[in-house]
């Protein structure tokens, strides 16, 4: 498959980050307290999921990946909440994408495997993707003070490119033949 294939049936990810967060910010609000985070982390999570589930089926991704990817952006809100204590800087928006990058790596990888490259390799990804989409936000966003449950397009845009990549190149090279994009 080429790149611009994989980036066609990928790029629908980038919609799921806005739209999650706007259904978010629509039911719970700001992430402006425990149960508001929360409400929104499930949220976030659902969609995104949801979206990279219906991108990712083709090649054998199953439902489980969106039931993981719920399960720990809602822990990760959760995790965020006491951590961070509701900070919006850059250095803690960046930790929160962390934290969340790397509960949701886990999750998404253990979900389909147990293949320690892949795990490795998709948890690494999208805990640095997850980080460095909140910081990039932090730079341009004009109100962090709405406290804002996901990041913006401009971090939505280096997830979708920076994690199709990885789905595309890295891990074929790294040996995981079972479920990767050829």
């Amino acid at each position: 498959m080429k790149m611009t294939e994989i980036l066609i049936r990928w790029t629908p990810t980038f919609l799921a980050f806005p739209i999650g967060g706007l259904l978010a910010k629509l039911i719970f609000g700001s992430a402006s307290s425990v149960a508001r985070s929360v409400g929104g982390g499930l949220i976030v999570g659902l969609v995104v999921g949801l979206i990279q589930y219906l991108s990712l089926k083709k090649y054998g991704i199953s439902t489980s990946w969106v039931v993981a990817t719920a399960l720990a952006a809602t822990l990760g809100a959760l995790i965020n909440s006491y951590a961070f204590s509701f900070k919006f800087d850059s250095a803690s928006l960046a930790g929160s994408g962390l934290v969340v990058g790397v509960l949701i790596g886990i999750a998404q990888s253990l979900s389909q495997t147990r293949d320690l490259k892949f795990v490795t390799i998709w948890t690494l990804s999208t805990a640095i993707a997850w980080s460095l989409a909140w910081f990039i936000t932090s730079k341009v966003i004009v109100d962090p003070e709405a406290q804002y449950h996901v990041y913006g397009s401009s971090g939505a845009l280096l997830t979708t490119i920076g994690l199709g990549i990885v789905l595309k190149y890295i891990l074929p090279i790294a040996g995981f033949v079972q479920n990767s994009i050829k």
